[in-house]
């Protein structure tokens, strides 16, 4: 929370993404993420991203995949809950 404004922090390096048509490791992936954030107490928003242009425009040529800010963090692949809070932990300190 941003004690001037009284917003919620709403930066690009707060987005999180997650690309993906809609397939079971797409679901997943939401799944650990949105798990991540819980065990750290972080209360952001995860949206998903199905558009193919909108996904190929982040040069993401497997999914899933996941964006932090505006950075491709993980893609073709799920990682556990654990290490996407790392992966959390890092870019959003």
């Amino acid at each position: 929370m941003n004690i001037e404004t009284g917003l919620t922090k709403t930066s690009s390096q707060a987005r999180i993404k997650v690309l993906g048509t809609g397939c079971k490791n797409c679901k997943l992936l939401e799944t650990h993420v949105k798990l991540a954030l819980e065990r750290m107490g972080k209360n952001l928003e995860v949206e998903k991203v199905t558009e193919i242009s909108q996904i190929l425009a982040y040069g993401v040529m497997k999914t899933p995949a996941l964006v932090v800010g505006d950075e491709v963090v993980v893609s073709g692949f799920v990682p556990s809950p654990r290490q996407i809070q790392e992966m959390l932990e890092a870019r959003l300190a």
